[in-house]
């Protein structure tokens, strides 16, 4: 995503600019001045009030324009804004939103949440290692986590026949922006981990194409602050996409079978793949936990809490 900044006040622009470009290197971050030319392909984030400007700018510029405000007087009602003081994370998450927008890629995941994809050699144990992901994440660092699956078996499902068409109701849901559009078709287990209230076997979400499937994790990252995206082995483009979206990707292997996924990520989302060696010893838990240390270790991103108030990112 590329930002263009077109801030006044020159003490809050460095430091936001800082902030921003070692949060995400997928964040391209652009100073510009009175030529709004300089932020081409760019979202502009500026602290310039919209109603000090002609309504045919404000027109041409409202669709890829965030407005820094500092209180809800006079602010219009038609333009996205954000607090001057908001968290990080909050900022990306409505830049990224009206920067997709703009560009017709649909919804962005909320930025307050950390999408991880996992991969794996073969599905035999891709749930296992969700689960055992999940569980670490919630012990160790707090937070709600939930497992969405991605291949075309659903291994997170219940006995529920009736709630098949939970999917779709969750979708709509999302669609029209009901806020509980999540009740009734989530469930969490004994350890605290949330799935899909979705039924066993076929999975209907491996049949959703991008857009969907884009909605579908943009409205779940906005109740869990960690979505385990569970691919295993199903490398569709609609699950690519959502993995070079990915925070961070994990692929479990033994070392038995190609995946092929250097030729499948970008070079880009190659720098946020881990690798994890799985040998079914003691080895496996020090894997794991080094694993945990590449997602939440010190000195990348500034600690923020989770919806539980527990800390999850360090």
């Amino acid at each position: 995503m590329r930002v263009g900044i077109m801030i006044k006040d020159s003490e809050y622009r460095d430091a936001l600019v800082q902030k921003l470009s070692k949060y995400d290197n997928d964040i391209y971050v652009n100073i510009i001045g009175n030529n709004i030319k300089d932020a081409s392909g760019s979202v502009i984030l500026t602290d310039i009030s919209p109603l000090g400007l002609d309504s045919k700018v404000l027109n041409a510029l409202k669709p890829r324009t965030v407005f820094i405000i500092d209180s809800e007087k006079n602010v219009r009602d038609d333009c996205n804004t954000i607090f001057k003081f908001c968290s990080i994370p909050e900022m990306i998450s409505e830049l990224s939103l009206v920067f997709n927008r703009w560009h017709g890629l649909g919804p962005g995941i909320n930025h307050t949440s950390r999408l991880i994809t996992v991969c794996c050699e073969t599905d035999s144990y891709s749930a296992e290692r969700c689960r055992a992901l999940a569980g670490q994440i919630i012990y160790l660092h707090g937070g709600s986590v939930l497992i969405l699956p991605l291949s075309y078996i659903n291994d997170y499902g219940v006995d529920d026949t009736i709630r098949s068409n939970s999917l779709s109701r969750l979708l709509y849901s999302i669609q029209c922006g009901r806020d509980n559009g999540l009740e009734g078709v989530t469930y969490t287990d004994s350890y605290g981990v949330s799935s899909l209230l979705l039924s066993k076997g076929r999975n209907p979400v491996a049949y959703l194409d991008e857009e969907e499937l884009r909605t579908l994790v943009s409205g779940l990252s906005g109740k869990f602050d960690t979505i385990i995206a569970d691919a295993a082995s199903c490398f569709r483009k609609e699950n690519i996409a959502i993995m070079k979206g990915s925070e961070n990707i994990i692929l479990f292997e033994r070392g038995r079978r190609v995946t092929g996924i250097e030729e499948i990520l970008e070079e880009d989302a190659l720098k946020r793949l881990i690798r994890v060696k799985l040998t079914g010893g003691t080895e496996d838990v020090l894997a794991m936990d080094e694993c945990l240390k590449k997602m939440f270790g010190t000195g990348k991103n500034e600690s923020i809490k989770g919806r539980n108030s527990k800390e999850i990112r360090n």
